[in-house]
């Protein structure tokens, strides 16, 4: 089955946020929002928070999958909504947050997204301003934050999408948070988006098998909602299917044309035609399916 609308998915899962912008609340005695989105999905939040069965001020953690501007845009609204929260993020992820450049980027990008969607009076109302993030607590493999009544949030390095990808696991519920680090759902007929692996094609080959060898009867997306039962036991295999197709479908055109940024021009329309990303510009689109490219063709023999 695929949860594609934001509500109760479980007992100790709320997917928050909207289709293509998704957080979750997992709860124990405590809870934990994983997921940052953009913070033009604040007006969504404000609402679903409120309505929530939970105690928020329980609400003890917030776990920032990557530092991509769609995963950490709306950080900022959450921590001045909910001042308890303990920022989480990979040791990467801090780095990134402390570089100037960086912060004023991603505020850009989401003040973008505010107009397009003329949001401008939520902005000033909820303050949905993005001026930087402070990562309160460092995790990578192993680590292990625990919320009470037997759910452990279980942190996994999963670089290849970007560098500081950290996916989250609880065994109890067998619920994989996989973040952009597996190719999340796009269509009925199951269809997956193409694999994003701009950092380093391999790293994310090897990612997706180290998430792909847990036990997962639930399968949370940063974007496209939740897959739950056999759709979700089978999903990350399936990715690295689109991984294997992917990677050959470039080397041959590689092989025949020796045209990188035609190849990733291509490439980037085939994926926005097909994905209809609203936050992503042909630009940028071409940008990372252009750093894909180049991290397969490095390892073909020369």
């Amino acid at each position: 089955m695929w949860i594609k609308q934001p509500g109760k998915v479980t007992e100790r899962i709320d997917f928050l946020g909207t289709y293509d912008m998704c957080l979750y609340l997992l709860k124990g005695r405590e809870a934990m929002i994983i997921g940052g989105g953009m913070s033009y999905i604040g007006p969504y939040l404000e609402k679903q928070l409120s309505a929530v069965q939970f105690d928020t001020a329980k609400i003890r953690y917030l776990v920032i999958p990557h530092s991509h501007f769609d995963h950490c845009g709306a950080v900022p609204y959450l921590k001045r909504k909910l001042p308890q929260l303990e920022i989480v993020a990979s040791a990467y992820s801090k780095e990134v947050f402390s570089k100037g450049k960086v912060v004023d980027f991603i505020a850009g990008v989401n003040r973008q997204m505010i107009e397009k969607y003329n949001l401008q009076h939520e902005y000033e109302e909820l303050d949905l301003r993005f001026d930087g993030i402070q990562i309160d607590r460092v995790v990578g493999d192993h680590d292990i934050i625990d919320l009470g009544d037997g759910v452990e949030a279980h942190f996994i390095e999963v670089p290849g999408h970007s560098r500081c990808c950290v996916g989250t696991y609880v065994p109890c519920l067998e619920a994989m948070f996989p973040t952009d680090a597996a190719p999340f759902p796009m269509d009925d007929e199951w269809g997956l988006s193409s694999p994003s692996a701009q950092y380093d094609f391999s790293s994310y080959e090897e990612s997706l098998k180290k998430l792909a060898a847990h036990n997962v009867g639930l399968c949370a997306f940063d974007h496209h909602g939740v897959l739950v039962g056999d759709e979700a036991e089978s999903v990350l295999q399936r990715g690295l299917e689109e991984v294997h197709k992917l990677k050959t479908y470039i080397v041959q055109q590689y092989e025949v044309t020796r045209d990188p940024d035609n190849i990733a021009e291509q490439l980037a329309s085939q994926i926005l035609e097909r994905s209809q990303l609203q936050y992503m510009s042909p630009e940028l689109m071409t940008s990372i399916t252009r750093a894909m490219i180049d991290s397969i063709v490095r390892q073909i023999p020369s």
